[in-house]
């Protein structure tokens, strides 16, 4: 799993750390004191958190929303500071190490919300931070909204000082933006930013180069994760994500019926976990995606997250380490098939075709696999390769008679019934 010193070089190499004030508080503020004890080792995982260990929690931003929004609003020792919602005090603690905890306001509407940020800012010792219920009508230097769906600019832009910034994320037509509005000589200027600008990230002598992160992927991607960890479906992705989640974890440890949530919250934020990991593999993050898994494995080992945790390796053309991260799969639950296939495939990658078939035929024969076509068809290339083509064909058609409708059999079927060469 990634540490804080990780997380801290990978914000640098993205070139969204730029402030030496931000990254010395990322440095020093302990994010496990801003999370539920029971999910302690979500901490320095570069994603939205749950604030309470509870279905529907609110979230924390991911590290990298955050540094971006502390970035853009440019604190700075003296300045007095508004935070529009508390997501749990880390975003408070960050600014409270730049600031001083006696320039810092926190608005926060929800009761429970308030009262769990007070409580970790007083355990953190920055119980001089003024946490109240509404903005209250004072001049700010810089106002930072952490809760732009509950919070509107109207209300908070004629609480700026002259001058004065305030930074949030945009709503309408500038969602995957980010809004900072200036106040200057009586006059507000309003500026969209649809990614960070672009600066020399350095991680060593002679490894500088210009870095730009896409602001609105970045939010495209935010806002799958977040909605994951807050149980919300707002449209098909929610749904898909969700769903993969249910049919990966059906009849194992982790499906939704076996437990409750509210009671084993691990178990829970274990499962949310790993759909985020399979959000951001989806993506293409594949570090994250790792991560992400792994912490998932933390709060509860589960066969699926190490299985598809090995799956991101072989992304990343890691094929020993995901091999062997599917054999830990296989420790924690030997009826679940898909590890068994997994080796099968990396091993038919690596050009290893005999180890592959008892891998493979263990996949068949396993109780709790949905996809037993991928394990006939991963049989049918070993075949193919070893110029066994009847043997190959009874795979395939073992394949379609579980899914017919498998494009990659299909294909190999109707190769093999034309005599075509083809060893897929």
């Amino acid at each position: 799993m990634r540490s804080r010193a990780d997380l801290v070089s990978s914000l640098r190499s993205l070139g969204l750390l730029q402030d030496p004030r931000v990254e010395r508080a990322l440095r020093d503020i302990d994010q496990e004191r801003f999370l539920p004890e029971e999910l302690a080792s979500l901490a320095y995982a570069d994603m939205p958190l749950p604030v309470l260990a509870a279905p529907g929690s609110t979230t924390m931003p991911s590290a990298r929303c955050l540094v971006s929004a502390v970035g853009l609003l440019e604190p700075a020792p003296g300045l007095r500071i508004l935070l529009a919602g508390a997501r749990g005090g880390f975003p408070v603690a960050l600014l409270a190490s730049i600031t001083t905890p006696e320039n810092l306001v926190v608005a926060e509407r929800d009761d429970a919300l308030r009262k769990v940020t007070e409580e970790r800012l007083g355990a953190a010792g920055l119980d001089r931070v003024r946490i109240v219920a509404e903005p209250p009508s004072e001049a700010f230097d810089r106002i930072l909204v952490m809760d732009h769906r509950r919070t509107t600019l109207t209300e908070l832009v004629p609480l700026l000082a002259d001058p004065g910034t305030l930074i949030s994320r945009g709503r309408g037509v500038h969602d995957l933006t980010f809004v900072k509005m200036v106040r200057q000589g009586g006059e507000n200027l309003q500026l969209a930013f649809n990614e960070a600008p672009s600066r020399v990230a350095a991680g060593g002598r002679g490894s500088e180069h210009m870095a730009s992160v896409d602001f609105g992927r970045l939010f495209a991607v935010e806002d799958l994760l977040t909605h994951a960890w807050e149980d919300r479906i707002t449209g098909h992705y929610d749904q898909h994500f969700q769903d993969v989640a249910d049919e990966t974890f059906s009849g194992g440890p982790l499906d939704a019926s076996s437990f409750d949530a509210a009671a084993e919250p691990r178990k829970w934020a274990a499962r949310r976990a790993f759909q985020v990991a399979y959000i951001l593999q989806s993506a293409g993050e594949l570090e994250r995606a790792a991560d992400a898994y792994e912490r998932s494995l933390q709060l509860t080992p589960t066969a699926e997250a190490s299985t598809f945790l090995g799956w991101t390796y072989s992304f990343m053309g890691r094929y020993e380490d995901a091999i062997a991260s599917c054999h830990r799969a296989i420790e924690v639950d030997p009826a679940f098939g898909n590890p068994y296939n997994d080796i099968g495939a990396y091993l038919i990658e690596l050009g290893r075709l005999d180890e592959a078939i008892p891998w493979l035929e263990k996949a068949v024969a396993s109780s709790r696999y949905c996809c037993y076509f991928y394990a006939h068809t991963n049989l049918a290339r070993v075949y193919l390769h070893k110029r066994m083509p009847e043997k190959a064909k009874k795979a395939l058609l073992a394949a379609l008679r579980v899914n017919p409708e498998y494009a990659p059999a299909r294909e190999l079927l109707r190769r093999l019934d034309h005599g075509n060469d083809y060893f897929g």
